[in-house]
């Protein structure tokens, strides 16, 4: 699972990934889009100037001289391509410059022979008036100025049904006969853009090499290509700057939150005065919230103890009157079986508060208040033989696997009292004729003790619920098995105190099995 801090920067990084991106083909497509308009102006400026110069008694050895002298290092470059034929023949070449060859096989067909039909006003300007700009009349550096010709157009009879309505090409305002279109070639990875301009019985054909003549354009391409995947990266490793400073308090909280125990309730969340109010907020609720725990925690300790030791007294006092007048009852009375029921239900009552007792120092951290040497292996082998006098009264038997020289540290007297819980709890909760096993080993610095008995088993709703406090996986609680449900609960408290612990596993149908892992060696 990601965790926020990842989710953050995921986040962060998609939408200003997305935002850059976008701004980049907008970028890209009108830094296009005016290039290509500049670049018709261009091709326009000097076709007009070129169509002036053609007329059927041009010297084109001049004209290519001039061209040559006024566009010498584009047409070497291969930039600028030149080609003219007249109307009448479009595939007899009059004069060209450069190899345009190659690049006229890419062209439609239909740029060689303009008409109404095919000169498509895409030109810069084509939707507003005057679309086609011209070099202005007059001598130029360039060209000569157009032959006298008559400006006036023949007159034109009236339609005998009206005005004669005639879908006139894209042309020069101030030159209604000529026919302008532009269109596109690619050769290779070059991108060429074309004008071809028809006038007076003459086809120009004038091309620009659209990649080298703008290659500030491919660099931008370039630099776009290279800077936005460079940009989303800068952007997610700050993402996850930031959001490493904006989650650094919430990461001491978490730090500070795993090292307040039972034993140590005095931990605070730390506050730091500069913080965001959000997060000053929380370490607020959080250390009202801890006060009000350990105040709540502190008392129930408190009284389980001070309950604990009051009880103590009064029980005592009972016993003795109890044992006193056993003494005065006569045998088989009455009387005695009476005084015999309330001695054995005073015993449970006493083991139920030495165990809460237990409970409540374990609570405290203060169930583990020596440690010594504790040989395993000799503390099992004691207490296997109670075990088989207890297994002889209830109908089953017991077995023991216990390796030699299994030594840990902690208090005997406690960790004696978790076995014959787990021993005592695995002789009870039996069958007749069944059978409890007990094995002890070491194992990767570990003691490893199993307690298998035979039975019913615990079902899937008890195992998760088996060690609390007063709960008995029989329904009835009934008292045909002695206990009162804290056994197990007292196991765990003791076996964690020693740094270990004690779990229920899967185990065959019709069996129960209890793991207890110890650390092994002697520590300080």
């Amino acid at each position: 699972m990601r965790s926020l801090r990842t989710r953050l920067v995921l986040i962060s990084t998609l939408i200003s990934g997305i935002a850059i991106v976008g701004l980049g083909g907008f970028s890209w497509y009108f830094m296009q889009r005016a290039v290509r308009e500049s670049t018709d102006l261009r091709l326009e400026g000097i076709a007009s100037r070129m169509i002036r110069e053609i007329h059927p008694r041009a010297d084109w050895d001049a004209f290519k001289e001039r061209l040559n002298f006024s566009h010498g290092d584009e047409t070497e470059k291969g930039i600028l391509l030149v080609s003219v034929r007249e109307t009448s023949d479009p595939a007899r070449v009059i004069t060209s410059i450069g190899e345009i060859g190659p690049v006229e096989a890419a062209l439609p067909t239909a740029i060689f022979q303009l008409n109404p039909e095919n000169a498509e006003p895409s030109g810069p300007g084509a939707d507003r008036p005057g679309p086609y700009q011209e070099a202005p009349e007059g001598p130029s550096d360039d060209f000569r100025p157009d032959p006298p010709r008559d400006d006036h157009p023949p007159h034109r009879p009236e339609h005998p049904g009206g005005p004669e309505r005639e879908h006139h090409p894209p042309s020069s305002p101030r030159h209604p006969d000529r026919l302008i279109a532009f269109s596109n070639a690619s050769v290779g990875s070059e991108q060429w853009r074309f004008i071809a301009m028809q006038e007076r019985g003459f086809h120009l054909l004038v091309g620009l090499n659209f990649s080298r003549s703008n290659p500030g354009l491919s660099l931008l391409g370039r630099s776009l290509l290279a800077g936005i995947p460079a940009a989303i990266c800068l952007i997610g490793f700050g993402g996850w700057l930031v959001a490493d400073r904006a989650l650094r308090p919430l990461q001491k909280i978490t730090e500070t939150a795993a090292r307040i125990t039972v034993q140590d309730l005095s931990e605070r969340m730390p506050e730091n005065p500069h913080s965001d109010p959000e997060i000053a907020r929380l370490t607020e609720v959080l250390n009202g919230m801890m006060d009000r725990l350990e105040l709540s925690f502190t008392h129930a300790i408190r009284f389980s103890a001070d309950a604990s030791h009051e009880l103590r007294t009064p029980i005592a006092v009972m016993q003795g009157e109890i044992e006193s007048a056993l003494r005065d009852c006569k045998p088989g009375s009455t009387e005695e079986n009476a005084m015999l029921v309330l001695r054995e239900e005073l015993n449970r009552l006493k083991s139920i508060i030495r165990s809460l007792m237990m409970l409540s120092q374990a609570d405290a951290g203060g169930l583990l208040r020596k440690s010594e040497p504790v040989s395993i292996s000799r503390e099992l082998l004691i207490l296997s033989e109670d075990a088989e006098v207890l297994s002889a009264e209830a109908g089953v038997t017991s077995g023991f696997s216990i390796d030699d020289g299994l030594e840990t540290s902690g208090d005997p007297v406690l960790l004696r009292q978790a076995f014959l819980n787990l021993i005592n709890n695995a002789i009870k909760y039996n069958v007749d004729g069944g059978f409890v096993r007990v094995s002890a080993k070491a194992e990767n610095e570990n003691i490893i003790v199993e307690v298998v008995n035979s039975g019913p088993g615990i079902s899937d709703d008890d195992k998760d619920r088996v060690f609390d406090r007063f709960y008995r996986a029989d329904r009835s609680r009934s008292r045909g098995v002695d206990g009162f449900g804290l056994g197990l609960s007292l196991t765990k408290a003791i076996l964690e105190s020693h740094g270990g612990r004690v779990t229920l596993e899967d185990a065959a149908p019709g069996e129960t099995r209890f793991v207890v892992i110890l650390k092994a060696g002697l520590r300080p």
